[in-house]
């Protein structure tokens, strides 16, 4: 009876729990159709996902046992839908990937309902919003991945109940706040990678109970504080990295104690002291950076323990000290990078001992004597760069051991002597300027026909050039100026892949050779300053990829030829101080790119064309010291007013419009024979600094206000209108040029009293109204004006005394107006001195009688600003430190007017919208770029400008170019950035037939690819969000290593992640502006998508992104790239300089794919960047395996 009822009981259970589990099943069954239904968008990439016949255990990606779902994996499926909520009914989920799917919005609290979930990847989406508190609800869960997303909010101390967790990965988000000491508490975790977020505050100590923690990144956050001592407590650690930080305070001794440690990043932080001692202890460290701090002191001798050690970065800091020989003890060593250190003494000749170096960055220290004999030895190197320091002797003639150097920089040091022959066979890159260098240039210098890049500028070369690069077949680049080169210049060199010729300042002689201008390369050619005669030739129009063309002072004669005017990508043109002669050619007008044209000091006749309307991106205009006649034409301004912008969709995208602003600064136009009045536009032009028209013959009056609705030029700094025919009274309106430092308007008929708004002049430098009809009393407010160094009233300027009018002579009233506003000044500078120091006495008396006896004699200490700056102390500086993370350069005007040799021409490498690149070495000789700014963006108050200094500063990525600092004069803004080495990605893809296999597929992918990660960082990584505006091939810059820098996003609208997400200012280029801004007139991301998938383009074509109206397509890349997809001709549009590979075949067509959903009309069905940069990820994958892969994590 027992055994019955048993079994009665056993057979009741087992039927009650048949309709429980199947319950369970149907509910995972139905929740897999609701999670179909979610993501019909990826209906393409899971097709059995919707096939009747296959049953939903059995889907893509989906893993049962039984019925019911264990595991979700659609890694790297686009699926571009809201993150589906129903994710929350799959309570038996143990693991959850849906990293790369393109999900967005924010993570729904049933996420919570996960109780079983181990394993949770959702990195490389758009998520937003905060992580919901039900995630630390997951107790089970091992690992939680959510990079690259922009999730924001703070982590929250409940993460403490994740005891299980083993890796934490929310790198690339917009996480702020403090670090929970919560975080401490979890044991077993291994991994916790929290880069490129917004933390702040210290590291908590409570890390330190971190016992298994192998890997740490918590870089490129805003962290403070010093490192903990109890980090020695992490012995298990094999990678630290806290760089890009603002730590501060030693490194604490006790980190000696990670023994296991094999990499530690502690660079660009605000450490300061000296590396401790017990580094040395961490045998197993491979890469050691403390690269951008303020480390002082001596190499610690126990580094050559570090035996392992592959990488050492000790750049940019202040060691006082020489390079320690024990370093010579690093076998291992394969790169040393100390630049701008503070290293000085002799180049340690025990490196030597290093076998496996590849890189020697030694630049910009003080370092003297001979690179040492025993660095023949060093067979392995790659890039070797002393540049910047004191080095003398002989460039070593065994150099040509060095079988596998790519680049050699040996510039800006005391080298003498000859230059040795370069059989090296890899060798790219020579550089030895600004040396003592004699003797001739060898003629088998390029015998191993690799070189790309030699320059040789100021130096004391002598011989000729005849023959001497006729070898160098792969050259594109060539600076010989300021040397003693002399003969003709040869043809040959027009056969060369050249893109930029520099032999200005040498002693060439002879004809310009009609041959140079057949090359098909030639970007940039400049040589001012020789001994050339003859005239221009007409064959100089077959040039027509030229862009800056400078034969400045020489003997040039005859016409300018009317084939200039084919030159249409033509810059900067200048052929000043020459002796040419006959009109302007109106065909120079077609030349609407020209930014600058300086055709001054020479004999030219005739008008000025209105033709110059056209001519709207001109920044400098100077026709000086000619025979010019007729009248100053309207158009010099008025055409150069932005046109009406239609809301035609077709002409936007066939570059048919001008967006560009009058951007015109320099006006010169003296010294000619011009007559007429002055056009009332010039004056009332916002962004004219310079106007001189002195020497001419005009007449009529000055008119110094503007039309209604219109502002006088309040952007004006010099202004001469001195020996012409004006005649009428200067009137009060004079005073809206309140930023003026010239004003010279003698020698004309100017009548009537002196007005008193001369007062208001207070930036004046140089006043000069003699030699006119003017009377009345000075103003006496012009003796206040500080700065004033010149003043002239005389020559008929006369003055009356009260109620006497009697006139008495001119200097005497001038003098005594001069005596009595001196008194009057002295006297007030006396009162205030006076006032300053009775204040300040009764202040210090108070204070000591406040302070105990035994403080009242303490000395003074200097202040901190005292001994940072030492002697100039008291000089105001132009960059505001405290608004960055780290300091920035401390650079003022001067040093900028010294480095580039007052805005020297030689020194420009590149002209824009946004400002002209000048090429510049600081004091302590570090090589940057120095962007003036256009005056569109002086206007800028100083509050706004710092506050987009401060943003600017902050955003760090290795695909961006960094702001190193800025200057602020009056004003004139510059931006100093990090010189790029090997120019931009346009001057390779343009016009380099014979030099494109330097750039092969790899390279254009590499490039693709970083420039992509640093747009999406600007678009998703950092907060508040920036949108480019003008992403384009001459915006992405190219290291000494080719690795691709996006610049110029500092110069863009900065959106607020917490106001609007567009910007109404005009913006882009053509070929590269997206449909709809035609109609909008608004900046976006998608906008700047778009741009970068006409890049995209670029590579893949070689073909630039307008401007071929030959073409089918309607001339632009985009509508030609479409016109040969729809013929079926998709593999005849590829570059055909580039070499036939299956596998970059197929690289290329998924590149492809991606450039046409870039570059899709409607935005929506364009991805984001963080898409872009994982389909990229994938094509660059397919050289070592199959399309489908996990997507790597490494922006």
């Amino acid at each position: 009876m027992a055994m019955v009822s048993n079994t009665f009981w056993l057979f009741i259970l087992l039927v009650s729990s048949i309709p429980i589990s199947a319950l369970a099943e149907s509910r995972d069954i139905n929740a897999l159709f609701t999670l179909r239904d979610a993501i019909t968008e990826g209906k393409g990439f899971l097709r059995n996902w919707f096939e009747s016949e296959t049953p939903p255990c059995s889907w893509s990606g989906i893993t049962c046992i039984g019925h019911t779902v264990v595991a979700i994996d659609l890694s790297s499926v686009p699926l571009y839908a809201p993150f589906p909520s129903c994710i929350g009914a799959f309570q038996s989920l143990v693991r959850l990937n849906f990293s790369g799917c393109g999900f967005s919005g924010e993570l729904p609290e049933a996420l919570g309902n996960l109780q079983n979930l181990q394993y949770l990847d959702l990195s490389n989406n758009e998520l937003t919003g905060t992580l919901p508190i039900s995630l630390y609800n997951l107790k089970m869960l091992k690992e939680m991945v959510l990079d690259y997303n922009s999730l924001s909010g703070q982590l929250s101390p409940a993460i403490a109940q994740l005891q299980h967790l083993t890796k934490l990965s929310i790198s690339m988000n917009s996480i702020y706040g403090s670090l929970p000491p919560e975080l401490g508490s979890l044991k077993n975790l291994e991994l916790l990678d929290i880069k490129m977020n917004s933390f702040n505050g210290s590291i908590p100590a409570a890390f330190g109970n971190l016992s298994c923690l192998m890997h740490f990144d918590a870089s490129q956050n805003n962290l403070t504080g010093s490192i903990f001592p109890g980090i020695s407590s992490l012995t298990n650690l094999l990678t630290l990295d806290l760089s890009s930080n603002s730590l501060m305070g030693t490194i604490p001794r006790e980190i000696g104690q990670l023994e296991s440690l094999e990499i530690l990043i502690l660079g660009k932080n605000d450490f300061t002291g000296r590396i401790p001692e017990e580094i040395g202890s961490m045998k197993r460290l491979k890469l050691l950076h403390l690269e951008e701090c303020h480390f002082t002191g001596t190499i610690p001798r126990s580094i050559s323990g570090l035996r392992s050690l592959t990488e050492l970065d000790i750049s940019d800091n202040k060691f006082d000290a020489e390079l320690p020989s024990s370093m010579g003890e690093l076998g291992n060593l394969n790169q040393l990078i100390a630049k701008n250190a503070g290293f000085s003494g002799n180049i340690p000749r025990e490196l030597a001992s290093c076998k496996k170096l590849t890189v020697i960055n030694l630049s910009f220290n003080a370092l003297i004597g001979p690179i040492p004999e025993e660095f023949a030895d060093l067979e392995a190197i790659v890039s070797f760069f002393v540049e910047g320091n004191n080095l003398s002797g002989h460039i070593p003639d065994w150099i040509w051991k060095w079988k596998n150097a790519r680049s050699i920089r040996l510039g800006q040091n005391k080298f003498s002597g000859s230059l040795p022959v370069l059989q090296l066979q890899h060798l790219v890159s020579f550089a030895a300027e600004s040396n003592l260098l004699s003797g001739s240039i060898p003629s088998d210098i390029c015998q191993a026909n690799s070189l790309h890049s030699l320059l040789l500028h100021h130096n004391n070369l002598t011989g000729t050039i005849e023959e001497t690069f006729r070898g160098c077949t792969n050259l594109t680049e060539l600076n010989l100026l300021d040397n003693q080169i002399h003969g003709e210049i040869p043809g040959y060199l027009a056969e060369l892949p050249l893109v930029t010729l520099e032999l200005s300042q040498n002693k060439f002689s002879g004809m310009l050779p009609a041959k140079l201008w057949e090359s098909k390369t030639l970007l940039e050619i400049s040589l001012s300053n020789n001994e050339i005669t003859g005239p221009v030739p007409e064959s100089i129009g077959k040039l027509s990829v030229l862009q800056r063309l400078h034969i400045d002072n020489n003997f040039l004669e005859g016409p300018i030829p009317q084939s200039v005017g084919d030159l249409r990508n033509l810059t900067n043109f200048s052929l000043r101080g020459n002796s040419l002669s006959g009109n302007i050619p109106l065909e120079l007008f077609n030349c609407r790119k020209l930014v600058t044209l300086d055709l001054s000091f020479n004999n030219l006749t005739g008008i000025i064309p209105s033709a110059i309307s056209n001519l709207t991106l001109l920044d400098s205009l100077i026709l000086s010291s000619n025979q010019l006649s007729g009248s100053v034409p309207d158009e010099i301004c008025v055409g150069f007013e932005n046109e009406a912008h239609p809301d035609s969709e077709f002409l936007q995208h066939h570059g048919l419009l001008d967006l560009s602003y009058n951007r015109l600064t320099v006006l010169d136009l003296s010294s000619n024979v011009l007559t007429g009045t002055l056009p009332q536009s010039l004056l009332c032009n916002n962004y004219l600094n310079h106007l001189d028209i002195s020497n001419n013959n005009l007449s009529g009056h000055i008119q110094f206000s503007c039309p209604e609705g219109k502002e006088s030029s309040s952007t004006l700094l010099f202004f001469n209108l001195s020996s012409n025919h004006f005649s009428g009274s200067l009137d009060e309106s004079v005073s809206n040029f309140t930023h003026l430092s010239t004003l010279d308007i003698h020698n004309n008929n100017i009548t009537g009293r002196l007005p008193s708004a001369l007062s208001d002049l207070n930036s004046l430098n140089y006043l000069d109204l003699s030699s006119n009809n003017l009377y009345g009393a000075i103003p006496c407010g012009v003796c206040n004006i500080f700065g004033l160094a010149f003043a002239n009233f005389s020559g008929g300027i006369c003055s009356t005394n009260g109620t006497d009018h009697e006139v008495l002579h001119p200097h005497n009233r001038v003098r005594r107006a001069f005596t009595i506003c001196a008194f009057t000044l002295v006297i007030i500078i006396v009162l205030v001195l006076l006032v300053i120091y009775l204040r300040r006495k009764l202040v210090r008396s108070r204070s000591l009688a406040l302070q105990p006896a035994n403080k009242a004699k303490a000395t003074v200490e200097p202040t901190s600003s005292d001994e940072l700056l030492g002697k100039k102390s008291r000089e105001p500086l132009s960059i505001n430190l405290a608004t960055f993370e780290h300091a920035l350069l401390r650079v003022t005007a001067d040093d900028i007017l010294k480095a580039t040799e007052n805005f020297s021409k030689v020194h420009i490498i590149g002209d824009g919208g946004f400002g002209t690149v000048y090429k510049a070495a600081l004091p302590e000789g570090r090589r940057v770029a120095i962007k003036r700014l256009h005056g569109g963006h002086q206007s800028q108050g100083d509050r706004e400008f710092l506050a987009e200094m401060e943003t600017i500063g902050k955003v760090k990525h290795p695909n961006l170019v960094p702001l190193l600092g800025y200057c602020v004069c009056g004003d004139e803004r510059f931006l100093i950035y990090e010189y790029m080495e090997n120019g931009s990605l346009e001057m390779w893809l343009r016009n380099r037939a014979d030099a494109l296999e330097a750039l092969g597929w790899p390279d254009r992918l590499k490039i693709c690819l970083g420039s992509a990660r640093g747009l999406a960082f600007l678009h998703h990584g950092f907060v508040p969000h920036i949108i480019h505006r003008d992403m384009k091939s001459s915006n992405i810059l190219l290291d000494e290593n080719f690795e691709p820098r996006v610049s110029d996003f500092g110069l863009a609208r900065i959106i607020s992640a917490c106001e609007t997400h567009v910007s109404t200012l005009i913006a882009g280029t053509f070929g590269y502006i997206p449909p709809e801004y035609g109609m909008t007139m608004k900046s976006t991301a998608k906008g700047d998508v778009y741009s970068f998938g006409v890049v995209m383009l670029e590579l893949l074509t070689g073909r630039p992104p307008t401007g071929q109206e030959e073409v089918q397509g309607g001339g632009n890349l985009v509508g030609w790239v479409r016109w040969m997809i729809a013929r079926g001709k998709q593999n005849e549009l590829f570059d055909p300089c580039l070499p036939v590979s299956s596998v970059w075949r197929e690289q290329m067509a998924r590149v492809l794919a991606i450039a046409r959903d870039c570059t899709a009309d409607e935005p929506f069905k364009r991805p984001t960047m963080l898409e872009v940069v994982k389909g990229l990820k994938m094509a660059q994958g397919m050289e070592c395996g199959p399309l489908v892969m996990q997507v790597a994590r490494d922006m």
